[in-house]
């Protein structure tokens, strides 16, 4: 949980001033999201929009180096249970955000408020992507099914080791957060908490707020997007390239989107027959897995998730 100093997960500390204070520069660019809602899609975009939609020059580095996550960067005096996730990442040792050159490329999971102050100033680019909760919830299940079956999380954190049984037993902790869900986000933060006041900034100059739903329709238009906010001329083609790249199917055959060192020595799984990072891209997938009855709770409490706001998410294409 959050005290003065630390954000807590079951298995690692985050240092909030460490964070709060990190040295940002006004070029750094911040992919912003919740959990399990096209983090790792935007990590193959992003770097393609910036160099122009050249493939090659980010073949063969780790989607973590060129989008690394700020918050595990700066976890309370150098966690060596973070480390070892980070070498399974393929993140080499000495790594530091520090020594980046600029324009940075930076991501993190964390809640608003608990990130550096200059970003919640407006003096630098925020892209926040937001995905509707159902298939967060659904992407979410079949992630920590993964990492609760791994021997790793077994070996660091015995009490949360135990995989849940099906969907419905995972359902409620998700709604609130809680148990063994919390591994999910760092401080138990709830889908609308996270969203909802990036969605308030969204007509911010210094904010593109995109929606997962958008970039699996077109997702051509939103590479189009990325690149003018980010004052990125495109060459003629890096489009059609990049898009091409960055399409399921494409990602279901990238090592390094499907993070393959890390499904094996981490979580025991073969990445090319399910990896918890890139897994079926579709939206409405939680239709086949929600009970009549779940759907119903679920939709009462996401409208007391979102009251007083007009956000409008869409569930099925």
């Amino acid at each position: 949980m959050v005290d003065a100093e630390t954000i807590a997960n079951a298995g690692f500390k985050l240092s909030i001033a460490k964070i709060k204070h990190f040295e940002v520069r006004p070029d750094d660019i911040f992919l912003l999201t919740f959990p399990k809602s096209g983090t790792t899609w935007m990590k193959e975009i992003l770097p393609l929009v910036m160099n122009g939609g050249d493939i090659d020059a980010i073949t063969g580095t780790p989607r973590d180096v060129l989008v690394p996550y700020l918050e595990l960067q700066l976890s309370v005096d150098d966690d060596p249970v973070i480390r070892v996730a980070q070498k399974q990442m393929l993140i080499p040792d000495g790594f530091a955000l520090d020594q980046l050159q600029s324009p940075r490329l930076l991501s993190s999971h964390l809640r608003s408020e608990f990130l550096p102050r200059v970003v919640e100033e407006k003096m630098v680019k925020v892209i926040y992507v937001v995905r509707n909760p159902k298939d967060v919830a659904i992407s979410s299940h079949y992630f920590l099914k993964a990492v609760h079956l791994s021997g790793f999380v077994a070996s660091k954190w015995p009490s949360q080791a135990k995989a849940y049984q099906d969907f419905s037993e995972f359902f409620p902790e998700f709604l609130e957060m809680k148990g063994r869900a919390q591994m999910l986000h760092y401080d138990g933060t709830k889908w609308h908490e996270h969203v909802l006041p990036w969605w308030e900034r969204r007509h911010h100059r210094n904010v593109l707020f995109l929606k997962y739903e958008d970039m699996i329709r077109d997702l051509k238009a939103c590479v189009r997007q990325i690149a003018k906010f980010l004052n990125v001329r495109l060459p003629d083609g890096a489009v059609d390239k990049i898009s091409d790249h960055c399409s399921f199917q494409s990602m279901k055959n990238n090592q390094m989107a499907l993070k393959s060192n890390y499904c094996t020595n981490i979580l025991g799984v073969k990445a090319e027959e399910g990896s918890p990072f890139v897994r079926v891209g579709v939206v409405g997938g939680w239709k086949n897995t929600f009970t009549v009855a779940q759907n119903e709770m679920f939709d009462e409490i996401y409208q007391e998730w979102i009251k007083g706001s007009d956000l409008e998410m869409t569930f099925e294409l």
